[in-house]
């Protein structure tokens, strides 16, 4: 913030970075924000993907997923979700879930025992970083962001351009992507 006097102009990703840094006294008139853009002919329904990696996972189509893309940080918040996703198995037998992102401990521990007192097991799996991330979100039926904190999510945005529908914590510009409808 010291340094930013001497900027011609300060870009942000996000609304919320911008709103960031002017809380932290940079003026609004140099800042600009240029949001993230998301590769339109990488991310995009992946038909075969989504046959491929719930067949892997085993999940019929007869399945809803539900699924949590990130990383096992507490920023993002999985015990939310797994909670909300025991409200929502105790109401519809045909759901399903998936945690994709790195597995790291003492973290995982810890949700793992979560999942279990909730009685998730057989509803639930983790697995950890995907390579190929259009199949992975084309196989999910929805996505849930269920972070505590973000600036512009890709994931959310990747997974829109996949046209899949998303639940999102209203943090950082999670609701401007997802918008009104």
């Amino acid at each position: 913030c010291r340094l930013s006097r001497w900027a011609d102009l300060i870009i942000c990703n996000s609304f919320a970075g911008k709103a960031y840094a002017m809380r932290h006294g940079i003026p609004a008139g140099r800042i600009v924000v240029v949001a993230n853009g998301i590769d339109t002919t990488e991310f995009k329904p992946d038909p075969e993907g989504r046959r491929c990696l719930r067949a892997e996972w085993k999940i019929g189509d007869e399945h809803l997923l539900v699924g949590l893309v990130g990383r096992l940080d507490p920023l993002k918040d999985h015990g939310t979700f797994l909670r909300a996703l025991a409200i929502l198995t105790g109401q519809r037998q045909d759901v399903r879930a998936i945690c994709i992102g790195n597995r790291t401990e003492p973290h995982m521990t810890g949700l793992a025992n979560l999942a279990t007192a909730l009685q998730l097991d057989k509803r639930l799996i983790w697995v950890g970083e995907q390579a190929n991330m259009p199949a992975v979100y084309s196989a999910l039926d929805v996505l849930v962001s269920a972070s505590l904190g973000e600036g512009f999510s890709n994931t959310i945005a990747e997974a829109m351009a996949c046209g899949v529908p998303c639940v999102v914590t209203d943090v950082g510009d999670s609701a401007r992507i997802v918008g009104d409808e």
